[in-house]
């Protein structure tokens, strides 16, 4: 630190009072570095007399009450990968563009390759990985915070998991200022990703897509099982036995609705032994609600053997980014009940005027909510007209706006345009323009 803490650059990095002028800071020492060889190695940022001026004068401004010794680790800990990721510059390819899925680490890396080499980047995130850092360092259990005494409450209690969050709010917005171009599945996505620092008019719409004819048999098969027979009645979930989806919620909207319709079933297709605990704690419930014989877990199916034996599909998420299951549902024909979560809401009830226009595909409710699921699937399995007009308008959706060949061609299009030293375009019909302020 000792060479670069003669520039002013570095005291103004980290005395930045916001993250898009810390970014610029950033910038500015990187490229002072690539000017005079890398002259500071790791040892400097911890042992020289002005980074420890640095940390003793952050220290006092962010935790003037509390243990320096927990800041410094704090600090250590933060910069290490930094400083590797600023290393890993000269490591990367020359390359004519730079192409990351996420923000974080990755995108850092690819934020500074693509400057180092004059290149594009292409950001193409589909869930919001800022977002997802935060939620994840909130209820982390391996930053230290003082236990509380006495029920006093310190905001200080809660810095140095403040400090994280920060370093994943300024490596988000490096990746987004830095990117010639970002993608997002759905709008409410892009209006986080402006949030994180994202400049709008960088954003573009491109979905997920599927191969619709690959459930067309799903369907045929679908309508036939319901002509021969008629009272079929069956609830399907497609997914990971996870918290995150709330399996419980659904099994006590089960519970609710086996009162109303003692012919439905439940049918769960996926995974189990990813959370144990989680999957032993439902079952435990279904012998509890005495559903034994209302519900069945299947384990890993194949998509389209699971879809050939559902008459509505459920998601009880507490939290989704687009999810390609309900594209799948669609395309067989399903209509879908789900939290009004992610992008839930576009794929029911449609994202333009022109796709609105379709119909519902559906039925939403709210979060943790079993009166509601249970109300919403009884409305369903109840007229079987309902089920097929919402179904079929699930199916014209995906032809008409999800269809993979559509959404490779614009993907294509948008490499071949960060080739080319030219502004991007918008990938047609999908842009932000009107839909995020």
């Amino acid at each position: 630190m000792r060479a670069i803490g003669t520039c002013e650059k570095a005291r103004k990095f980290y005395f930045s009072e916001n993250i898009p002028e810390g970014v610029t800071r950033f910038f500015e020492i990187i490229d002072w570095l690539d000017r005079n060889g890398d002259i500071v190695n790791l040892g400097n940022l911890f042992h020289d007399e002005e980074a420890w001026w640095i940390l003793s004068e952050q220290s006092r401004k962010l935790i003037p009450h509390s243990s320096f010794i927990d800041f410094f680790w704090t600090c250590r800990f933060l910069h290490m990968p930094i400083w590797q990721v600023i290393m890993s510059r000269h490591r990367m390819p020359p390359a004519k563009m730079y192409h990351s899925l996420c923000t974080g680490y990755a995108g850092a890396i690819s934020s500074l390759a693509a400057r180092k080499h004059g290149a594009s980047l292409m950001l193409t995130e589909h869930g919001i990985y800022t977002k997802e850092r935060i939620m994840e360092i909130t209820q982390a259990d391996w930053i230290y915070e003082p236990e509380t005494r006495y029920f006093e409450y310190s905001a200080e209690g809660r810095r140095l998991k403040e400090i994280w969050i920060k370093l994943f709010e300024f490596l988000g917005a490096m990746t987004y200022q830095s990117s010639r171009s970002i993608t997002s599945l759905f709008d409410g996505n892009a209006r986080l990703q402006i949030e994180f620092g994202a400049p709008p008019g960088k954003i573009q719409i491109i979905p997920n897509g599927i191969r619709v004819e690959r459930f067309n048999a799903a369907r045929d098969q679908r309508l036939s099982r319901q002509v021969q027979n008629p009272k079929d009645c069956v609830v399907g979930f497609v997914g990971r036995v996870v918290p995150i989806k709330d399996v419980k919620t659904l099994l006590r909207a089960a519970e609710m609705l086996v009162s109303r319709l003692p012919t439905v079933r439940f049918e769960f297709f996926g995974p189990t032994e990813e959370d144990p605990e989680y999957y032993a704690e439902c079952m435990e419930m279904v012998l509890v609600m005495k559903l034994t014989q209302k519900v069945t877990f299947h384990g890993m199916t194949a998509v389209e053997d699971a879809m050939a034996r559902i008459d509505v599909m459920v998601l009880t998420s507490i939290s989704e980014g687009q999810p390609l299951v309900m594209l799948e549902a669609f395309a067989a024909g399903i209509p879908v009940v789900a939290t009004d979560v992610g992008s839930c809401r576009e794929l029911i009830n449609g994202r333009t005027p022109e796709d609105r226009s379709i119909g519902r595909a559906g039925l939403l409710t709210g979060i943790s909510s079993p009166v509601e699921t249970s109300v919403a699937l009884n409305e369903l399995l109840i007229s079987r007209e309902r089920q097929n007009r919402m179904g079929e308008a699930g199916r014209q959706r995906v032809e008409q706006f999800y269809r993979q060949e559509d959404i490779m061609t614009w993907y294509r299009d948008l490499y071949g345009l960060m080739m080319r030293p030219v502004p991007v375009r918008n990938v047609p019909d999908q842009s932000l323009e009107g839909a995020v302020s």
